[in-house]
């Protein structure tokens, strides 16, 4: 199934196919029914391939297209909005292995589309499509990228030189140092060559994958550290001491030094309980919102929220743009890493141990039929359905989700006592044995 909760996505070659990308590009402008959009893509190999036929179907449909090849997706959101088009477009699958690509859709204002909420499923399975002849317009990707670079250097007050690294993960992020430069910021860049295998560290940033980065930033003295994914939606942290910092950390510190009293964050449904122990001391109020980025975005603007986060890197500054934008927030975190160590915050703020486990399904299984046995196991403790199944006692929290993108069902495991190991154990069997049709 390549339509996926927020965006299309599939094995290339296997379940994404160019047929299908000129299909989902076809659907894509019978929705709109005309006017202009952007289109970018990741470095992944078989990028070239299923923009051009993703152009075709929208181009057909009479749809005009602006075309910026390779391109972080902040910047191509950014770029659609100032520019006043319809919507963008754009070819990656994130932080999927390599082998994998997808096309995800973002609305005029630049952030993540719900598009199953707008039709776009429903067309594309109906096969009527739109006809027109629609023009393109191929864009300098580096222009932009300049642009967007000005206009986030003039929302920040950087009051001392500072050094950064950035791990671009051989992405679309490999050209975006022109942002910090432009900001008055040293940069350090790490895996900065465009390959679509990702043969620096993979394609996700991790705490594991970033140990190089987190060693050159030890090594060249640097304030801190930013590791991308391909497609340039998420930012992973490392602190002056080399460490790997979680998301909500970097929320917490950013939120408090950046705004204030009466302000809203809104978090991820995965992430840490410590945002709400600590950002509701200071008066800012935190809500829920289900997992993905898409969601988050969609809830940020509607709810007027100063700031968005997911456990997985995904971050939402509205004063700069509805996108997740990870050099929007590592500009603010340089702001205030310039008055303040970055390590001296983050050891302000406890830790809760933590641990996340994928169980990967198998072949058609039927996801459903697993969580309604696992709900009917934890009835008695009463879980939070919001998205998959949530308990929470006083001294920890487990979310049980299936993915968004991949045939797993994921445990999150949150407990203030050294227990995780202990807790997401005795899930990890019930899940197991609910696999199974179990009782």
């Amino acid at each position: 199934m390549i339509f996926r909760a927020y965006d299309v996505r599939g094995i290339y070659g296997d379940e994404l196919t160019e047929d299908v990308a000129m299909r989902v590009g076809a659907a894509f402008g019978t929705y709109l029914s005309g006017g202009a959009i952007s289109l970018g893509r990741d470095t992944r190999t078989s990028g070239p391939s299923l923009e051009r036929a993703f152009l075709e179907g929208v181009l057909g449909a009479g749809v005009d297209v602006h075309s910026y090849g390779v391109i972080p997706i902040p910047i191509l959101g950014f770029i659609t909005m100032r520019r006043g088009r319809r919507a963008a477009a754009y070819v990656s699958a994130s932080h999927n292995p390599p082998e994998y690509n997808g096309i995800r859709f973002r609305t005029g204002d630049g952030y993540g589309m719900l598009y199953r909420d707008a039709g776009i499923v429903d067309i594309y399975t109906k096969g009527e499509f739109r006809s027109g002849r629609g023009s393109v317009t191929f864009e300098d990707a580096g222009r932009a990228i300049l642009e967007y670079g000005d206009y986030a250097a003039d929302k920040v007050d950087i009051t001392r030189d500072l050094k950064v690294v950035l791990d671009t993960g051989n992405g679309s992020a490999c050209g975006i140092a022109p942002v910090y430069t432009r900001a008055g910021i040293d940069v350090e860049l790490l895996n900065a060559t465009m390959d679509g295998m990702f043969p620096g560290r993979g394609p996700a940033p991790t705490s594991e994958t970033l140990r190089e980065a987190a060693e050159k930033v030890i090594r060249t003295g640097a304030d801190f550290g930013v590791g991308f994914d391909p497609d340039a939606d998420r930012g992973m942290v490392i602190d002056d001491k080399g460490r790997v910092l979680p998301p909500e950390k970097i929320a917490i510190i950013i939120a408090r030094r950046r705004y204030g009293p009466g302000d809203l964050v809104i978090a991820g449904f995965d992430c840490s309980m410590i945002l709400e122990q600590e950002l509701e001391r200071d008066g800012i109020r935190v809500q829920r919102e289900r997992v993905g980025d898409v969601f988050v975005a969609n809830r940020v603007k509607e709810s007027g929220a100063v700031l968005g986060v997911e456990r997985s890197g995904h971050f939402f500054i509205p004063e700069f743009q509805y996108s997740d934008d990870p050099f929007a927030m590592s500009l603010a975190l340089a702001e205030i890493v310039s008055e303040e160590r970055l390590s001296d915050m983050a050891d302000e703020i406890p830790d809760y141990p933590y641990i996340q486990k994928s169980i990967r399904l198998k072949e058609n299984a039927d996801v459903g039929a697993v969580m309604k046995n696992l709900l009917e196991r934890l009835a008695d403790l009463r879980p939070d359905t919001t998205d998959g199944i949530k308990v929470v006692s006083e001294g920890h929290s487990v979310l049980i989700r299936p993915s968004n993108t991949e045939p797993l069902i994921r445990i999150y495991v949150e407990s203030v006592k050294d227990d995780v190991k202990e807790i997401a154990g005795i899930y990890e069997s019930m899940i197991l044995s609910a696999m199974r049709g179990g009782n």
